[in-house]
């Protein structure tokens, strides 16, 4: 008895004593045919090199492969497969700091595998009459380099041939690049790189450069992946990039517009996950969108959506001023019409919020610009003046006519108001002309314009006079409201025709404008005459098979009915019994 006790505490001691097991440190054992499969962890003491014509599949099976501290793991020159077949996953693990682990002149594939890497994870060359074919899927790759400038710029992945990559992480360290795409060199050759369904991090996530003075490019197509960082061409000539599908920046620099945003291919959907406050134009077809929890801040140059498309999840800030014919966003009025308005540029900037104006304003000659106050007030400093040399409206659109702008107006073009409260007569230069349509100013103003007869004039108590003209007569339009009314819009097809005539009525019309609000009328009885009938047995399944609220309630009516019929039943054949 106290042998086997002994034998099991042996047992136990010698499971519980560490072991140093050394690795294998070549593949011998580990070939069957064209497969190298690992059977246990091996570190090369060399690099381990695959010539032009032969064709290879190395199967990590779970197990860790580690390069030589001096040179490549792998140069490969025909053809190479890379895979892990273990249940539990192993990694190539590569310590030397000056060389890449996977160099690739022939034609490589990385699958399902793990690269970690002191310097680069993979180099795809082109040498000589060598040139790299690589592809990388549901792969891991990952550099610990950090960034010492003594062994020059490097990156997880470099690219001088032709790579796909799918599905992959690619990690550098925070001074270090993703993806380097290179071009030239001795072999004066382009190279390209697409990259999908991937996350790409690192200080910049893509860098293109071209070696020597030759005109070769490097081409970068990016689709549905996320981007950690910056993007540059460090020698930019020869950089084409692209970008599609779904993809997510997260860094706020003035690359994401540069490089992500304005190569962006139509229907490209980009998210600015991060607070972002950098210029920003939106390409035609191209949406950009700010995702809930996250602001978009307007800067002094502005919001260019254009035909591009803005899609507020967040918030947006600063926006003091939209350009509407642009669709572009500024903070204030004066960075509308400086930087969004060209020089012979027509153009409405509609205030979203009060602005202060720090500068001064110019409409200059040949831009034409209308300000809607939309309810809202112009202020600035003493000095703020706008100087009109072009043709200059303002006005009011707010229902409540709340508008006001404060600064003072020099005119030496054509000056339009319609709208809005006004702290100081406008100056009208000479050769200048100033027409008063409608507002509120002090009541010297009249002493300076003509009221006519469409025109009503009202002293407010604190002594301005209001200036408008009268309201267009509706009545029309009320008609024909009234005649769309009694109709029941069910027995009709195509109803909606004459609710969408209804809602674009304005009801801010002045009597100048009685034609437009004649012709709000006119489209309406236009749709009611357009009016299809349903078909019968269409209007008959309704009734039978009513979808509606109170055909609901009709059927719960119905069987309440039925229920107290059922009880009362209950209750005489009870009493008969």
């Amino acid at each position: 008895m106290k042998k086997k006790i002994f034998s099991l505490g042996f047992i136990a001691l010698l499971i519980a004593l560490p072991f140093a097991v050394k690795a294998a440190t070549s593949f011998d054992g580990m070939q069957s045919g064209n497969v190298i499969k690992l059977t246990e962890d091996v570190t090369l003491s060399k690099e381990y090199v695959i010539n032009e014509g032969e064709s290879l599949t190395i199967d990590l099976n779970g197990h860790t492969l580690t390069g030589p501290t001096d040179n490549y793991l792998v140069d490969n020159k025909g053809t190479v497969k890379i895979i892990d077949t273990g249940s539990n996953k192993g990694k190539i693990n590569c310590p030397s700091n000056t060389s890449s682990c996977l160099r690739n002149l022939g034609e490589m594939t990385i699958d399902g595998v793990t690269v970690e890497s002191a310097f680069a994870a993979v180099k795809n060359d082109a040498e000589n009459d060598y040139y790299g074919n690589l592809t990388v899927k549901n792969a891991t790759l990952i550099s610990t380099r950090t960034g010492s400038t003594s062994v020059g710029f490097t990156g997880v992945l470099q690219n001088w041939g032709s790579a796909i990559v799918d599905n992959t992480t690619i990690t550098a360290t925070e001074n270090e690049y993703a993806v380097f795409a290179r071009s030239g060199s001795a072999t004066n050759t382009d190279s390209t790189i697409t990259i999908s369904n991937s996350t790409l991090t690192g200080s910049y996530f893509v860098v293109q450069e071209r070696d020597g003075s030759n005109q070769t490019t490097q081409t970068v197509n990016i689709s549905n992946s996320t981007l950690n960082g910056q993007a540059k061409g460090n020698k930019s000539t020869g950089a084409i990039s692209s970008y599609s599908g779904d993809i997510t920046v997260t860094t706020n620099k003035n690359s994401v517009n540069n490089v992500v945003v304005a190569n962006s291919k139509p229907g490209t959907k980009i998210t600015f996950d991060m607070d972002y406050s950098t210029v920003l134009a939106i390409p035609e077809g191209v949406t950009v969108i700010i995702p809930e929890g996250r602001v978009l801040t307007v800067k002094s140059n502005g919001v260019k959506v254009g035909d591009g498309k803005l899609e507020l999840q967040g918030k947006m800030e600063g926006a003091g001023a939209y350009l509407e014919n642009a669709n572009a966003y500024y903070p204030t009025l004066q960075n509308a019409i400086k930087y969004g308005v060209s020089s012979k540029g027509t153009d409405t900037v509609k205030l979203l919020e009060n602005t202060k104006e720090t500068s001064k304003i110019d409409v200059n000659l040949s831009k034409n610009i209308t300000v809607d106050l939309n309810g809202y007030t112009v202020d600035g400093t003493s000095s703020v003046v706008i100087n009109n040399t072009g043709t200059l409206t303002i006005k009011d659109t707010s229902k409540d006519q709340t508008g006001k702008f404060n600064p003072t107006i020099t005119n030496s073009g054509k000056l339009t108001i319609k709208g809005g409260a006004y702290q100081a007569i406008p100056t009208t230069n000479t050769g200048a002309t100033t027409t008063v349509e409608g507002g509120t100013f002090p009541k010297e103003i009249l002493d300076q314009v003509t009221v006519n007869e469409n025109q009503t004039v009202t002293t407010n108590e604190d002594g301005t006079v209001t200036i408008a003209y009268k309201k267009a007569d509706y009545s029309k339009v009320e008609e024909a409201i009234d005649k769309a009314n009694k109709l029941n819009k069910n027995d009709y097809k195509n109803f909606s025709l004459v609710e969408d005539a209804i809602n674009k009525v304005d009801w801010s019309k002045n009597i100048t404008e009685q034609k437009e609000v004649d012709k709000y009328a006119e489209d309406i009885l236009k749709a009611i005459d357009s009016l299809e009938l349903k078909d019968k047995e269409d209007i008959k399944d309704e009734a039978t098979n009513p979808k509606t609220s109170d055909s609901i309630i009709l059927v719960a009516v119905i069987g309440g009915i039925a229920v107290i019929v059922a009880v009362t039943a209950f209750i005489v054949l009870k009493k008969k019994a």
